[in-house]
């Protein structure tokens, strides 16, 4: 098992904004809350979905994440 220390979930997390801000996203919600959002409307999100589902993955769906307007 490998163990991800608060850096890089933190590094992560600003990652997953960023692709969000690509996508036009500028709400804040959980992880989990991203996920119901992007899974049905995959082509909308397509540079985000793959990283949220690996958030989702590690056990982080209720980290919030904040995603800031385009530009």
């Amino acid at each position: 098992m490998k163990i991800i220390t608060q850096k890089q979930k933190d590094l992560a997390i600003g990652y997953v904004a960023e692709l969000l801000k690509q996508d036009g996203a500028i709400q804040t919600q959980t992880v989990q809350e991203w996920l119901d959002i992007a899974q049905p409307r995959p082509a909308q999100f397509a540079p985000s979905l793959p990283a949220l589902e690996i958030l989702g993955l590690l056990g982080f769906g209720d980290v919030i994440v904040q995603a800031a307007k385009p530009g």
